[in-house]
């Protein structure tokens, strides 16, 4: 086996790693046995599909034979672009960006990453007990349930099969 397809296998291998990390989180959230925890394993499985989303754009450097480090749809077409080759990958991974599994997923990433403001004030959230229990309660009344999340995962895994079987070598 060349090189070449080692680093290639190993891209496409730590695309479906995520995959895989996403599953044990939502199995774990199926498991959990106090909102806490809950959770955190559905925002766990969270991370893991927006690193799937990011693995699979360094998939896709390595096939085109791009050098970068912190892949983007944009920064990859550039590259493109310049090589003037077009990667139906990229235009299908933009249009799911926008609306689709994609937007989705990257949507409950941010909300992830930034909380939304509680509705109530903090001094009457507080004054119910414990402090951290009440703004877990309060922050996840957004957060996507595993069976959500799953659907997500299958249906990322299934676009993402479907653009690896149709990519050709230039």
């Amino acid at each position: 086996m060349s090189g070449k397809n080692r680093v290639a296998r190993y891209q496409a291998d730590r695309t479906n790693q995520k995959f895989y990390f996403c599953r044990l989180a939502c199995k774990q959230a199926v498991q959990a046995v106090d909102k806490q925890i809950y959770q955190a394993s559905c925002e766990t499985a969270i991370f893991h599909l927006q690193g799937a989303y990011f693995a699979f754009l360094q998939e896709l450097a390595q096939f085109y034979r791009i050098e970068v480090t912190a892949p983007s749809i944009e920064y990859l077409e550039e590259k493109l672009a310049e090589k003037t080759f077009v990667s139906p990958e990229l235009e299908r991974l933009k249009q799911v960006k926008q609306v689709g599994v994609l937007a989705n997923i990257l949507n409950a990433y941010q909300r992830c990453q930034f909380a939304p403001k509680p509705e109530l004030p903090l001094t009457e959230v507080a004054s119910g007990g414990d402090l951290i229990v009440n703004v877990v309660t309060l922050s996840n009344q957004w957060l996507p349930d595993e069976q959500t999340i799953r659907g997500w995962r299958q249906e990322f895994m299934d676009l993402i099969d479907a653009l690896r079987a149709g990519m050709q070598e230039y």
